[in-house]
């Protein structure tokens, strides 16, 4: 993102983040930009059950802001809260969470350019009802359909004020009318507990979705497997797929067990609960998500090869 002459850009980190968002701070005051840095952590204790106020209250009247943060379980709120005043405030919003310093520079191998324009293509080239086929070597096998009322939106193009962009990115993102089929999850899943997990190839998370529903859940790690239970038992709509994410990132080579990264990586990672219905045209939504990425798969789109062993094949 490109900051100009004397813009306003406010960034909000915790402590584990400091040293990113002083990277940001710097390379904002080399641009003469007017920076305000705001530990949060320092202004409440975490979990923060609500956004720090002093937080919001430095939105209003900035042109760019930041919120750079490790997962928390119980955050979603404090989360959304910021993203919402932020954008309210037609401010260009970064969101970074969870994302390691390791993720961050893994993520922009490819520049930005070339990711941009995979995302446009493959914009071009989705159809209202477009069928994407996904397998993996670990034994994913699912069947995906869309439907003309659901809209594709981009987590990787230039921001304009009101916008927000999740980082690491690259991304085209929808809620899909149906799954059906399994899906082994072996690279990384979301949350708190996700986060501290890290790589799941050696206890992967096997989903039995029909018709965009959860029907079963199995992993060799019992602990994993009774937190997706309890995230899917926790509240109505958790069963199901809101999120389809088609990862366009060539840049990624490999997965890091950081869903934050792995999501973007070529390949398409699923995500249960919220469908971001005012951006995806999905005709229900859920309080909460929980995502999930898969490593090496391979994609057809419309009964063709688009993705084998998760690198691109067409549009590239």
């Amino acid at each position: 993102m490109q900051l100009e002459h004397n813009e306003r850009f406010v960034i909000v980190h915790d402590r584990a983040n400091e040293s990113i968002a002083r990277s940001f701070e710097q390379a904002a005051i080399e641009r003469r930009a007017r920076v305000e840095r705001i530990d949060a952590e320092a202004l409440a204790s975490r979990p923060w059950m609500r956004c720090p106020p002093e937080a919001l209250a430095a939105l209003p009247g900035a042109d760019v802001t930041l919120f750079a943060t490790t997962l928390e379980e119980g955050e979603y709120d404090a989360r959304h809260a910021f993203v919402t005043v932020a954008t309210a405030s037609r401010a260009r919003h970064l969101h970074m969470i969870g994302a390691s310093r390791r993720a961050f520079v893994g993520s922009m191998m490819a520049s930005s350019a070339r990711i941009f324009e995979l995302i446009q293509a493959l914009r071009d080239t989705l159809r209202p009802q477009s069928r994407l086929s996904v397998r993996s070597p670990s034994g994913t096998s699912i069947e995906i359909e869309m439907a003309p009322h659901l809209r594709w939106f981009a987590n990787g193009s230039a921001i304009r004020p009101g916008q927000w962009l999740n980082v690491p990115y690259g991304a085209l993102v929808t809620s899909p009318a149906s799954v059906t089929g399994t899906y082994v999850v072996d690279a990384a899943m979301g949350g708190g507990f996700g986060s501290r997990l890290g790589s799941l190839s050696s206890r992967p998370i096997r989903l039995t979705f029909e018709g965009g529903r959860v029907r079963g859940v199995e992993c060799r790690d019992g602990t994993v497997k009774a937190y997706v239970e309890k995230f899917i038992g926790d509240a109505m709509g958790h069963d199901r797929v809101g999120l389809l994410s088609l990862g366009a990132n060539i840049g990624i080579a490999a997965p890091l067990g950081e869903l934050v990264h792995d999501e973007n990586m070529p390949g398409v990672h699923l995500s249960l609960g919220e469908s971001f219905a005012p951006r995806t045209g999905a005709l229900w939504s859920a309080h909460g998500q929980l995502a999930f990425a898969i490593a090496d798969s391979d994609v057809d789109l419309d009964g063709e090869a688009l993705i084998r062993r998760g690198r691109y094949v067409r549009l590239v």
